[in-house]
């Protein structure tokens, strides 16, 4: 009996090293992105995603030591896959709103950039209100802040959504919205592209509830240690540099000053 009880203790020891308690080793780590929202991530003309966020998490996959790989995925399904195991982590400009981090673990902001309202070039009017937007057609890319600001602030008003960060702003371009409501620099990216098509109206303020304080990692719940590792990493390329560079590589502006 003793014998056994003995063999038993073993066992249970041998099954909490190598369960949950136990830190896993990364090696590598596998990023799932929306590759449709140039400059942040998109797909060049050889099949590769490519972009601000690529190049930065590659520099903090350098700063951890290990390896990293790109997937490409809806945006719709974007959460529902890391949850499944699709991927280890979204880097894909997701905004840490509320609703998001009661389904997933965030890392520390690594931007904010103001959502704005865009309309076409010859619409001068600087109205965004409710009442202005009666009878009007707003697009806007689907399951985003974009989207959610739309829905809880413009009841009635007749919505447009989207799978693709660039869709909307093609259908503005092309006469087939009224407005969009998207990122700045997403928005000023597009106009800068396609001169004479649009023009951002004003910024919309980053109410915490519906847009949360900025862009951050998202990680399944239980995997703490590999937003520790991300947040060491983020802090160092803020220390040495890294981010300043890759920042002035891409835009014109300081993308945490919005």
């Amino acid at each position: 009996m003793k014998i056994a009880k003995f063999l038993a203790l073993i066992g249970l020891a041998s099954g909490l090293a190598s369960g949950p308690l136990a830190a896993k080793d990364w090696k590598t780590i596998r990023i799932g992105m929306d590759a449709t929202y140039p400059p942040f991530e998109s797909v060049d003309p050889k099949g590769q995603i490519v972009g601000f966020e690529v190049d930065y998490a590659n520099a903090l996959c350098a700063k951890m030591h290990v390896t990293c790989t790109y997937q490409n995925q809806d945006w719709d399904g974007i959460i529902p896959a890391l949850l499944a195991g699709k991927f280890d982590v979204i880097f894909s400009s997701m905004n840490m709103s509320p609703a998001r981090a009661k389904k997933v673990l965030f890392s520390n902001m690594y931007y904010a950039t103001a959502p704005v309202w865009v309309a076409q070039a010859s619409n001068k009017s600087n109205d965004t209100s409710l009442a202005a937007m009666q009878g009007k057609l707003v697009g806007a890319q689907s399951s985003t802040v974009f989207s959610n600001y739309l829905e809880k602030n413009y009841k009635g008003v007749e919505v447009k959504l989207y799978p693709g960060g660039d869709e909307p702003l093609v259908d503005l371009a092309n006469g087939r919205l009224d407005y969009v409501v998207s990122d700045i620099l997403v928005s000023e990216r597009f106009i800068e592209k396609n001169p004479g098509c649009c023009r951002v109206v004003k910024t919309i303020p980053r109410s915490a509830d519906v847009f949360g304080p900025g862009v951050g990692a998202a990680f399944r719940p239980d995997d703490v240690q590999l937003k520790q590792m991300f947040d060491k990493a983020i802090a160092e390329a803020d220390a040495d540099g890294t981010f300043k560079k890759l920042e002035a590589k891409y835009f014109k502006i300081d993308i945490r000053g919005q």
